[in-house]
């Protein structure tokens, strides 16, 4: 790690410094922070940093003096002034004792960045130029896998390639590009968003280290192959393609699957470009990947992708959608229809699939629906905002998630917590004996249970609980019950090992005609359409899919 030390004597300034750039991505750490020149001058003799950004102006020793007490005593430490606009008469000064940059205030964090990247390449260089020196080997040999990367990463954005300059440099950075031909993979880590979510950023190192280690033990003895970050946060790697390996490389890939479940718990989605014949057509290797990477959504997680399969779906299209598929699933929410609710989300996500939809399309649609279905909640004084794990957090929800899939099942556990919060706030209004009867019914729907069951237990009349009983609930007894049971059946019913005369029984129906009777006029189908109905919507959705 290259060590860098801050000081300023504004505490907000070294704050801002530290805190609006990611030090660590690229292969640096802030070691201190100092409020004037002597303080960070003491601090530089104890924690020997590489860098040294200062300011000018301080009390007790100024950003010049510091500069020449660090010259004095640690010649090779770079040192990086931040000036006012109206110090610039210092400039020549702090030039003449040896300041490695000058900058003037403002400086955005971009600007920064650029200086102690240009910093830390004049360190290598130097290091490399030393290289007896024991402590600038340990630094080099610290930061070579950063060094690596930045150098492929230069290889796959260029626009053009100089072989031999490139052929040089990774002789220098010991990278092997020794393939005759070359394929780029790309590692992307399945929900890394949500396993990281409340981890910190050096937790999150340690996942794509972890990984990145585990990859590379697979694939370096073969391909001779390094595994580097992005500054995203998935990894990728240049394959040497030999004719030793060039058949046995997808079988590397499905053990880099494996091994990284097995061993962290986590899936990976692995893309894999064409096959290129030289260094030069990298570029447009990483291109191609990019673009399978983009597909996941409608591919898959936990999986390897190649162009092929990207190519078999088709163009992204217009988003297919009809404002019936809205009607109905407001209508189905204020019904409380889970089963009818989740086969009209089914159908519209197969049609997403089928089509390619847009993405970002897609999940404009699922918001509006959201949007006015929880107005249409408000509307009935329903509190579900609270309800459950359930809030809904909008767009910085539905980013989280990476596939249709994803927001397909988010869609429904949605859907599922509003269905919840209303039958909450339903049954809070049922009193007393109410309560008691719909548990009952609940609990011994299977049974040859009536009015008179319900009254012995609640102590009252079955004349005056019937009369109680659909005051509140608005509807009779028989009414009620009659929906339990047609409610257990429509679970039962997915489930095959059961013959549909054998569901009627369990659901307390002795004759199988009244259950089909009520089943039709309930649902609105008989009880083999129904589970007919089902398994031809997950058929269809199943075929989407593939």
């Amino acid at each position: 790690m290259i060590k860098i030390l801050i000081v300023d004597d504004e505490a907000v300034i070294r704050k801002g410094i530290i805190t609006s750039i990611d030090w660590e991505s690229m292969g640096m750490t802030v070691v201190g922070e100092a409020s004037n020149g002597r303080e960070g001058f003491e601090k530089a003799l104890e924690l020997k940093p590489d860098i040294v950004i200062t300011d000018v102006r301080m009390p007790v020793v100024d950003g010049l003096e510091l500069t020449k007490m660090l010259r004095e005593n640690m010649p090779d430490v770079r040192v990086v002034i931040i000036s006012g606009y109206d110090e610039f008469k210092y400039a020549r000064e702090a030039l003449r004792m040896g300041v490695n940059e000058y900058l003037l205030k403002p400086i955005g964090a971009g600007e920064l960045v650029k200086i102690v990247l240009k910093q830390c390449d004049e360190i290598i260089r130097k290091n490399n130029e030393v290289s007896q020196d024991i402590r600038i080997k340990n630094i080099f040999r610290e930061n070579l896998s950063f060094m690596q990367t930045r150098f492929i990463t230069s290889i796959l954005n260029a626009e053009s390639v100089n072989v031999p300059d490139i052929t040089e440099k990774s002789k220098e950075l010991n990278v092997d590009l020794s393939g005759k031909e070359f394929q780029l993979i790309i590692i992307d880590i399945d929900d890394f968003f949500l396993i990281t979510e409340n981890m910190t950023s050096s937790e999150k190192e340690l996942i794509k280290n972890r990984i990145k280690n585990s990859a590379e033990e697979i694939l370096n003895p073969s391909t001779k192959s390094i595994v580097c970050h992005s500054e995203a946060d998935y990894l990728f790697s240049v394959i040497n393609v030999k004719d030793s390996n060039r058949y046995d490389l997808f079988n590397l890939y499905k053990e880099i699957r494996y091994t990284v479940k097995k061993q962290y718990g986590v899936t990976l989605t692995i893309g894999v470009s064409n096959v290129y014949k030289a260094v030069s057509e990298l570029p447009r290797a990483y291109d191609e990947v990019l673009y399978i990477l983009k597909n996941k959504v409608f591919v898959g997680k936990d999986r390897i992708i190649t162009i092929l399969d990207v190519e078999k779906l088709g163009a992204v299209s217009q988003v297919i959608y009809s404002s019936s598929d809205e009607k109905e699933v407001i209508g189905y929410l204020k019904t409380m229809d889970t089963d009818k609710l989740s086969i009209v989300l089914e159908r519209m996500y197969s049609n997403f699939i089928k089509t390619k939809a847009d993405y970002s399309e897609v999940k404009n649609i699922c918001l509006r629906i959201i949007t006015i279905a929880e107005s249409q909640l408000d509307e009935l004084g329903v509190d579900y905002r609270n309800y459950g794990d359930r809030q809904f957090g909008g767009y910085a929800d539905i980013e989280k998630y990476e596939t249709l899939e994803d927001i397909k099942l988010w869609m429904k556990n949605i859907f599922q917590g509003y269905i919840e919060a209303m039958q909450k706030g339903k049954n809070e209004k049922f009193k007393g004996i109410v309560k008691v009867a719909i548990q009952y019914m609940n609990d011994h729907y299977a049974e040859n249970i009536g009015v008179e069951d319900i009254a012995a237990i609640t102590y009252v009349s079955p004349n005056y609980f019937s009369r109680v009983f659909k005051k509140e609930t608005g509807k009779s007894f028989t009414e009620w019950l009659n929906n339990v049971r047609l409610d257990k059946a429509k679970v039962i019913l997915k489930d095959i090992k059961f013959r549909v005369y054998e569901v009627a029984e369990k659901v307390g129906y002795n004759d199988y005609k009244i259950f089909a009777n009520n089943f039709k006029k309930y649902v609105g189908c008989t009880p083999k359409e129904y589970r007919e109905n089902l398994l031809q919507a997950s058929q269809n959705n199943t075929n989407a899919v593939k």
